[in-house]
């Protein structure tokens, strides 16, 4: 939903506290009623209906408090009968159809606004719509369970609310699983005719129908209603009520809707309308799946209303992944440039309006305060004037503070319109294509300022991240014809509001998510593995109120067996569930494309990782790992090998989630932001750049204290570690990380007969370093020009081949190094034109060349690196390779020693 002059509101309640000493079935504690709340509430964020205040956030406070963000206005149907209008008959049948039309949207996202007041139905500016507020407090407080107030307003709520036992039972699944329904529940959509019955009433005659009395006589009424078992209790009330009505009731207004109201008010659910004496005939799942829609579309229809249409949704969010291609509205001829609209805010969704409010300066707690919605009592009251030997508790008077007071407070939007008027033109309107030259070098100046500063920095500044919305707001939109310049985009950082769409985008996932992820059978799981998903998912980042919430649990639990489901061939290690949290909590609302994403991650990244025999891969990749640690720090290698900290020990985890089971959730977004442009050995690079922050320690580290670091692993600068892995990966060449299991082993064949090929793992366990490619070396070093020069050279190419053999053929640029005269029996360098080579080219890849005796390039290259010299490696094949293609050259005595 676009926001034009909308307005953000914020209201708080309190959940309800567990005794200390309660636990669950399963012997833990109970989860926190305000988690429950927070899981739940996440569900209201995607209700979208131009009659129904947008639910925007939720958070939480002290003491179970709990801050609800949503659209709010200020004028009310509360406010009409304040002012004593008496309205038109026209007038209040085009509000009815308007909340007719949201009622049955609800019922339709298996919803049930219990809240219905005349408070609760708001105007906007121009009253001529009208929108629903607070509909959601019965689902997010799972029917009231999770506070200790009752939800709904007395003087409307119908008569089984009083009556009937608030039981749940029968729990079933309803449609898209977003919730579940309780059969028993007593806010069906009955109740809320009820409701609607009474505010139909009120506006007719002008006045509140219970005016002043106390909550104890609405609900004595319901009770004497059903007593005296009548039809219809609209004769009651109207006698109930002492207000002057006569003249009211015989109002034009009024007689037209008294039928409609008259069969709303019936006393028994039955006969209020017709559709719910279909409930004693049929199964709750057949009318959950039935094409007719209850009780609301009857009530339309008697109004005169057109029939309902299911709004198509605003965001384009929400039809990104579905194989929907969304196309803006341009049709000028719908456009009043007279009156166009000037706002700052105009064109801007009413979530991204919140999110540039907290960063303008924004404080929710401090709004309340202000308002008198948040009381602080003094400690001293709140303790009990008696507490007996076995824990009760007498004299303590309750806390005010814990009843719901459902009083909205506008937040003030004048700091942010000031912002934005101040903020230059290149931030609101960034270019896409390229036009205006002076614009775009102003926007590239503009950039190069901001992105000097840290990430956290950067997502903390309001201008900054304003333009970055607008920006990738846009490349969304025209994805996938702008993929390029959104790759180009998120190389610099990715808005947090925006991730779980780019990073899909960055996975090029396709096509319609929902339908494929809607055909998976995710009920046939062996048991097994479910009682270890149900063991696993309460351990997993519980530190996060979403994902430690039931709803978070479940969610979890859905995408994990749908991705068991659809790879047969693959089996659930312990860490894939560490794995999917990011994208569980990304996309909490879009299980579909959860799964697509972590569906096209896994197989990126850890490509049969997830077999049910796994030891070759793994044994692969950490091999791959050593190598890589001791092309960049061998220091640290030597010192790792000498105390027998190899990377099994500790570096399984890290590469079997991805790090997702190492680091909070913060910093794996920002991690899997750079990981996500780049290839499946970036993760490798990552567990170098972890070990490079860790070196100094690690350098004087015994075998104990490395064990006790890496159980609990010290706090990690995560953008040093980001920069540090971007430069390893730039700097090591790409057949070095060469792993025969790899996802992307295609793009190591260019060539094959020059390029890697597949070797046995005993050869690369008793290697300490990386091979590298003929093919990488003839690019490298450009070697198809012959040149024999060094000073152009990005490798140093090591020859350690005999003299005679050298001098029959070699590379250009390539020295030669006699093998025997090169170390002692020490292992100590003892060439001296060896030592001055590797010192003068220090920062050069060092490439040993050797023949067919691979030993004793094995041992060169072991010995270097047992020298501390980094960035070696050793020639895939040996010199054999470059027999057929022509760029050996034959060199002259002066190029030996």
């Amino acid at each position: 939903m676009l926001v034009n002059n909308d307005h953000l509101g914020v209201n708080t309640f309190v959940a309800s506290s567990h005794a200390n000493d309660q636990c669950g079935a399963n012997g833990l504690p109970l989860t926190p009623n305000s988690i429950i709340i927070i899981g739940r509430f996440q569900y209201l964020k995607t209700i979208e209906h131009p009659n129904l205040c947008r639910y925007i956030d939720i958070r939480k406070g002290t003491h179970e408090r709990l801050l609800v963000i949503s659209e709010h206005y200020e004028r009310s149907f509360e406010s009409l009968i304040n002012e004593n209008q008496l309205l038109s008959v026209e007038q209040m049948q085009q509000w009815s159809h308007q909340i007719l039309y949201s009622l049955i949207y609800l019922q339709e996202k298996q919803l049930h606004a219990r809240n219905l007041s005349l408070k609760n139905i708001r105007l906007t500016q121009s009253d001529q719509i009208v929108k629903i507020q607070n509909y959601g407090l019965w689902h997010m407080t799972q029917y009231a369970t999770c506070v200790s107030f009752p939800v709904g307003d007395p003087f409307y709520l119908a008569p089984e609310c009083f009556a009937l036992d608030f039981t749940f039972k029968n729990l079933v699944t309803a449609g898209n699983g977003h919730h579940e329904i309780e059969i028993n529940d007593p806010a069906n959509a009955k109740s809320c005719v009820w409701s609607f019955g009474i505010i139909l009433l009120e506006l007719c005659l002008g006045q509140r129908l219970y005016g002043k009395q106390s909550v104890a006589v609405p609900m004595s009424t319901s009770v004497r209603c059903l007593k005296l078992n009548v039809r219809s209790a609209l004769d009651i009330l109207l006698r109930q009520n002492t207000l002057d009505q006569d003249e009211r009731l015989k109002r034009t207004t009024t007689q037209f809707f008294l039928p409609i109201i008259r069969k709303c008010l019936n006393v028994q659910v039955q006969d209020r309308l017709v559709y719910f004496s279909i409930l004693e005939k049929k199964k709750l799942k057949d009318i959950l799946m039935s094409d007719k829609q209850p009780t609301f579309v009857e009530l339309l229809a008697e109004l005169g209303g057109k029939p309902y249409i299911s709004p198509i949704p605003r965001s384009f969010q929400l039809t990104l992944f579905d194989g929907v291609i969304p196309v803006l509205d341009h049709n000028l001829d719908l456009i009043d440039f007279k009156n166009l609209d000037t706002s700052p805010f105009r064109c801007r969704t009413i979530d991204q309006i919140y999110y540039l409010w907290k960063l303008a300066g924004g404080d929710l707690i401090a709004v309340l305060k202000n308002a008198g919605l948040i009381k602080i009592s003094p400690s001293i009251s709140k303790i009990s004037k008696f507490v007996t030997d076995r824990g009760d508790v007498y004299g303590l008077q309750r806390d005010v503070n814990t009843l719901f007071d459902d009083t909205s407070f506008q937040l003030s939007l004048q700091e942010l319109e000031n912002r934005f008027n101040e903020m230059p033109i290149e931030i609101l309107h960034p270019l896409l294509e390229g036009g205006d030259s002076e614009f775009e070098k102003r926007q590239e100046e503009l950039d190069k300022i901001i992105e000097r500063q840290p990430l956290a920095v950067r997502e903390n500044d309001f201008e900054y991240q304003c333009h970055r919305l607008i920006l990738f707001e846009r490349l969304l939109a025209s994805y996938p014809y702008q993929k390029q310049r959104l790759y180009t985009e998120a190389r610099k950082d990715i808005p947090p509001m925006y991730r779980a769409f780019v990073w899909a985008a960055l996975l090029e996932i396709s096509g319609n998510v929902n339908d494929v992820y809607n055909r998976i059978n995710k009920d046939n799981i062996a048991p097994t593995v479910i009682r270890q998903i149900e063991v696993d998912i309460p351990r997993c980042h519980q530190y996060d109120e979403r994902l430690s919430s039931p709803e978070g649990h479940r969610k979890m639990k859905n995408v994990l067996k749908g991705w068991i489901a659809s790879h047969p061939n693959l089996v659930y290690w312990q860490g894939l569930d560490s794995l999917c949290a990011p994208f569980v909590y990304l996309n909490f609302n879009n299980e579909a494309l959860a799964y697509a994403s972590l569906t096209a991650f896994i197989p990126k990244y850890l490509n049969n990782f997830f077999l049910k025999d796994n030891s070759l891969i793994i044994n692969e990749y950490l091999v791959v790992f050593s190598h890589l640690i001791a092309f960049h720090h061998p220091d640290l290698s030597n010192r790792l090998e000498t105390i027998g900290f190899i990377p099994d020990l500790y570096a399984i985890p890290w590469f079997l989630t991805v790090f997702a089971h190492v680091f909070p959730l913060n910093k794996i977004f920002h991690l899997w932001d750079m990981l996500l442009l780049g290839g499946s050995p970036f993760p490798l690079c990552i567990g170098v750049a972890i070990l490079s922050q860790l070196r100094p320690f690690l350098l004087k580290a015994d075998f104990n204290e490395c064990i006790l670091l890496f159980s609990e692993l010290p706090e990690i600068d995560i953008e040093r570690c980001i920069r540090d892995s971007i430069d390893i990966f730039a700097t090591t060449p790409r057949s070095c990380t060469y792993r025969e299991h790899a996802s992307d082993i295609t793009s190591y064949q260019i060539n094959n007969d020059l390029d890697m090929d597949p070797f046995p793992l005993s050869d690369l366990k008793s290697e300490r370093c990386p091979r590298i490619s003929a093919n990488e070396i003839v690019e490298l070093n450009d070697l198809r020009v012959q040149t024999t020069s060094l000073k152009t050279s990005k490798l140093l190419l090591i020859d350690i081949r005999s003299a005679d053999e050298y001098m029959k053929a070699a590379l250009p640029s390539s020295v030669n190094v006699s093998y025997d005269k090169a170390f002692d029996n020490q292992i100590r360098i003892v060439d001296n034109r060896l030592q001055q080579l590797l010192e003068k080219h220090r920062s050069l890849v060092k490439v040993v060349i050797g023949n067919k005796n691979h030993k004793q390039t094995v041992d060169f290259t072991n010995n270097l690196i047992a020298n501390n010299h980094s960035r070696v490696c050793l020639l895939h094949k040996g010199i054999d390779v470059f027999k057929t293609t022509g760029i050996l050259y034959v060199p002259t005595p002066s190029d030996l020693p």
